[in-house]
């Protein structure tokens, strides 16, 4: 601090030395050893505002994926549902398919059974093989041959007849699921009394079939050429 003495100032005093400088935020001053002030400017890290992070401008995080909320499990579910019934839909498709053909082939099955019980015959015992014809049966065939069955085992003893049929070729002409059409190839070898060394001969039958109780059954039969 300055002196006065007897009124007068001691000039030899350094008033700038003795007053206090504040410091701030903004400088502060430093002294070197020679006494003179030095203006230090604050660090970088010193002017940044507390609080606040140098990546304070970087972009917000990416939004959630697409079809992560309600609205994508909706239509996910949604889509599961379709295939679902895609695959239902097609299995019943595909059932009711092999459903009707496992059908015709039993249709074709009873023709072809059919065809060769009536062209396998021995007088031997033609009661039995009579009966086996009857009991694939109905309708109008059925009826006519039950009611010709003793003139036909008649016949077959009288000539002393054995035949043996197979079927070479047989087809479904028509379906509808209840009733059906066949058409079947028969080579028979023929023996009787008139022909003791046997004969082949050769027929073709149209078979009307009708299903009873699961069960396909003749229901008529006409020889054509």
């Amino acid at each position: 601090m300055p002196t006065w003495e007897d009124g007068v100032v001691d000039d030899d005093v350094d008033v700038a030395a003795e007053t206090p400088t504040e410091v701030g935020p903004q400088a502060r001053e430093d002294r070197a050893e020679d006494g003179q002030a030095t203006t230090v400017l604050p660090a970088a890290d010193e002017t940044e505002p507390a609080g606040e992070s140098s990546d304070a401008g970087a972009a917000d995080p990416e939004p959630p994926l697409r079809g992560r909320g309600p609205a994508g499990l909706v239509a996910l579910l949604v889509v599961t549902v379709l295939l679902l019934a895609a695959a239902i839909t097609a299995g019943v498709f595909w059932a009711n398919g092999a459903a009707k053909q496992a059908d015709r082939e039993n249709a074709l099955s009873a023709a072809r059974q059919t065809a060769v019980n009536l062209t396998t015959i021995d007088f031997n015992h033609a009661e039995d093989d009579v009966r086996r014809v009857l009991d694939g049966s109905t309708g109008d065939f059925g009826g006519l041959f039950t009611q010709n069955i003793d003139s036909y085992v008649g016949v077959v003893k009288d000539g002393e007849v054995v035949t043996t049929g197979e079927v070479t070729e047989a087809g479904v002409e028509k379906y509808d699921g209840d009733t059906a059409s066949a058409v079947v190839a028969v080579r028979t070898t023929v023996r009787n009394k008139t022909v003791p060394n046997g004969e082949q001969r050769f027929y073709r039958l149209v078979e009307q079939m009708e299903k009873h109780d699961g069960r396909w059954l003749v229901s008529r039969v006409e020889f054509v050429p």
